[in-house]
């Protein structure tokens, strides 16, 4: 397919790490690549955010680049194992084997990931275009026209929109999510790393009903630099007081060494949505939606956000690469259109996965309670379930999509 009227043959929206995967993967398959971001080149990037990568993962970044995924592996920890408690007692821990990270996931901050992907891209001629933000995305039967705000349109065979949970291209081509906001708030804190050098021994841990903690859930995962440590908050509880540094230093010593609660290094508070895009690709099949443009989800769960992200922004550059060299412009969007149904499908069963997870870790409807309640009492006596109760928030409903290779 010959593509005689378009500027570029890919350009991707958004320079976050779903962005960059995505670029590089387009850029490894003999494409020419501009990424448009809004925000300014080094602007500030706060908070570790996505920080778990699993095996499958660092399997697809091996894929989009031999010794990607070993290197990703290697910039963040291995979390040693994970420990569930429940109302005080502990009721299942257990060690993770040493086998290399490539079969174990790793625990970085995102700012590490992203460097790493950026520098791949700059290194193989990925062209970048910062502080430009988009007004408009619009498709047509030969291509896609992206409008920025400085009034410089620049003319694409496809656009991969991957800017995030208030995507411009999602909202230009008026593709409505649906889906729901989660009704509790979550506090989420990164500390430091411990000067004894004891945070990346540190297990995983959910806690369910911290009795030191007036009942309420808490979890933390150790990462590259820090840990990340997140409380649920109740109905009626003050946020802003518990988000505060004040608030930090009353709670956070009962549960943790009070050392972190002096070396808070950002807090933030989420109403985690649970939403995926109506479609994924637009009428005329020349945009494909990835990550956040195209779903959002808690991060509890098995940390489905930024995993099915790559395998989203990976998959996109390679219905892309197959359309533009297809014979016709029929076989070109049956490539798109697969594409976009396939990980629109598994987008569904991740926010159904990741809202199933937090009903569990919130108790608060009679089935999830005798669920809860029947594991506590009998994983004394059968260790497979406390490691349900793990699974849950840690790991989420780890089972396949039928029909797929991967859960994402």
């Amino acid at each position: 397919m010959t593509e005689s009227d378009v500027d570029i043959p890919c350009v991707v929206v958004g320079a976050g790490p779903v962005g960059l995967i995505a670029a590089l993967a387009a850029r490894m398959k003999g494409l020419d690549v501009l990424v448009v971001e809004a925000e300014p080149y080094g602007r500030p990037r706060p908070g570790s955010r996505a920080i778990g990568l699993w095996p499958w993962t660092l399997g697809r970044l091996q894929e989009v680049m031999p010794g990607l995924g070993e290197r990703v592996a290697e910039a963040g920890i291995m979390v040693p194992g994970m420990e569930i408690l429940y109302g005080g007692k502990k009721i299942f821990h257990t060690p993770v084997p040493a086998l290399p990270r490539l079969l174990t996931g790793t625990s970085l901050p995102q700012t590490l990931t992203e460097q790493l992907w950026y520098d791949e891209c700059v290194r193989l001629g990925v062209e970048f275009r910062w502080g430009a933000p988009v007004d408009d995305v619009d498709t047509d039967p030969d291509g896609a026209t992206v409008t920025l705000r400085s009034g410089d349109r620049i003319r694409a065979a496809y656009v991969i929109g991957a800017d995030g949970a208030s995507s411009a291209v999602r909202k230009s081509l008026g593709i409505s999510m649906s889906g729901h906001t989660d009704n509790l708030p979550f506090i989420i804190v990164d500390v430091a790393e411990h000067p004894n050098s004891s945070t990346p021994q540190t297990y995983a841990r959910f806690h369910y009903r911290t009795p030191e903690l007036d009942g309420r859930n808490v979890m933390w995962l150790p990462f590259r630099g820090g840990m990340r440590v997140d409380l649920q908050c109740r109905r009626g509880d003050d946020v802003d007081h518990l988000a505060s540094a004040e608030g930090i230093r009353e709670w956070m010593p009962k549960i943790l060494d009070p050392w972190y609660a002096d070396h808070v290094l950002w807090v933030s508070t989420y109403r985690f949505q649970q939403v995926v895009a109506d479609d994924y690709t637009d009428p005329h099949g020349r945009v494909l939606l990835a990550g956040e443009a195209a779903h959002l989800f808690a991060p509890f769960g098995g940390g489905r956000g930024l995993n099915s992200g790559v395998i989203d922004a990976t998959d996109a550059a390679t219905a892309v690469a197959k359309a533009i060299t297809a014979e016709n412009r029929t076989a070109a969007r049956a490539f798109i259109d697969e594409c976009a149904r396939d990980r629109r499908a598994a987008g569904r069963f991740n926010r159904d996965a990741a809202g199933e997870a937090l009903r569990i870790m919130r108790g608060t409807d009679p089935a999830s309670i005798v669920k809860r309640e029947l594991a506590r009492r009998i994983a004394p006596h059968f260790p497979l379930a406390g490691a349900w109760l793990g699974a849950v928030p840690l790991l989420g409903r780890m089972t396949l999509r039928p029909g797929a290779s991967t859960i994402y």
